[in-house]
């Protein structure tokens, strides 16, 4: 991933997916800089091998400081509020934090030496589909989470161009399963995640 990299950021690499990455990442010895707001995310999980910051996406001067002063080549953006039924509910604080902040994110790349972003998106961008669906099936979010994340793509798609950055986007199904160290695994207890829920019932 990224052999040419030198500097890795990793958005949310306190929580669940992030944690995974950073300890893959780590073990194939890149410098790896958390950045984690610590509200969804748990001390815990953070690679005591990486750098960790305090920060949040939403504060778009200390995102652009971040960038430069670490000399970040490459960014992997799992930072986001992810509570499906409460983003119904509070439409305001999902769009400030995940399509907002994702923008301050990318206009933060602006004359950096961000070359490459890899997007953690979601399956719920197709909507209510039933059977399988492909990468080329077009996005039709029915919930708010589901639209902040299509929203996001958008953005990387159009700034991709005006910054000059390679982009991957991963929408991911039912994410599972704990590293293969034992040290990580799915602690957070308020997303209602089907394998965790049908794990704790069987």
């Amino acid at each position: 991933m990224f052999k040419s990299s030198k500097n890795i950021l990793v958005t949310g690499g306190a929580g669940y997916i992030g944690s995974h990455i950073v300890e893959q990442l780590i073990k194939n010895k890149e410098t790896v800089i958390i950045l984690d707001n610590l509200v969804t995310g748990y001390k815990k999980l953070i690679n005591k091998k990486a750098k960790f910051i305090k920060a949040d996406i939403k504060n778009k001067s200390k995102i652009n400081k971040i960038i430069k002063d670490n000399n970040i080549n490459s960014i992997i953006h799992l930072a986001a509020y992810l509570n499906v039924s409460e983003a119904e509910k509070n439409k305001t604080k999902y769009y400030a934090n995940n399509i907002i902040g994702t923008k301050n994110l990318l206009e933060a790349c602006k004359n950096s030496n961000v070359k490459n972003i890899i997007f953690s998106s979601s399956c719920s961008i197709y909507g209510n589909v039933k059977g399988s669906v492909s990468e080329i099936k077009k996005p039709n979010p029915q919930g708010y989470y589901g639209y902040t994340k299509f929203k996001g793509e958008e953005l990387i798609k159009k700034l991709s161009l005006k910054y000059k950055f390679k982009y991957g986007i991963l929408r991911y199904f039912n994410v599972a399963g704990a590293s293969k160290s034992g040290k990580i695994g799915e602690i957070e207890t308020s997303h209602g995640h089907l394998i965790k829920n049908l794990a704790i019932r069987s």
